[in-house]
């Protein structure tokens, strides 16, 4: 052995306590204060990723899909006939967007343009309810109505379209129709 060797040495031929031996790794010791720290800084990162997401829920979306939801489910029936009856009629639209104006076509079964309609369209993005309008569309032709909406940013928009028999005095609805429309950037 050599001396520095011997030094390291304790009586019992093991290590002295607190020396580092040639090869061997020492770790430090793991104390309960070690512990706390790292369970505090793992959960601080879940709490701190929770936090972010709930907030980026709550602040992208308004959260009611149905005014009345409510009366909706009781004149559910109602609505199934006024469907039925809309079919029967056999009216089609063409909706799109035209240099800031929301341009609707109504055709009856014979292709002519249904005249007379008080149109009134929803107007905003699929995701939020943060840029919805509520929009009068006037006729402008045969069968043709437009709103005009002004500088619009590009991307997925939705007109929930309700049309009402303005000739008749009723204002009854009697066309419905909801459309995804896309603006080019």
């Amino acid at each position: 052995m050599t001396a520095n060797m011997t030094s390291t040495m304790t009586a019992t031929g093991g290590p002295k306590p607190g020396k580092r031996q040639p090869g061997k790794r020492m770790f430090k010791e793991i104390t309960g204060r070690h512990v706390l720290f790292l369970m505090l800084g793992f959960f601080g990162v879940i709490i701190a990723t929770d936090a972010f997401l709930v907030y980026k829920a709550v602040s992208t979306f308004g959260g009611i899909e149905t005014q009345d939801a409510y009366r909706k489910g009781v004149t559910y029936n109602e609505r199934i006939a006024e469907e039925r009856a809309q079919e029967a009629r056999g009216w089609t639209k063409d909706a799109r967007l035209e240099k800031g104006e929301l341009r609707v076509t109504v055709r009856d079964k014979d292709q002519k343009g249904v005249d007379g309609l008080q149109i009134s369209a929803l107007f905003g993005r699929p995701a939020t309810n943060s840029e919805d309008r509520n929009l009068k569309l006037t006729q402008i032709g045969s069968g043709e109505y437009m709103a005009t909406l002004g500088d619009i940013q590009p991307g997925n928009w939705v007109a929930t379209m309700e049309a009402r028999e303005s000739l008749t005095g009723t204002g009854a609805v009697v066309y419905q129709s909801k459309v995804r429309l896309w603006k080019a950037p």
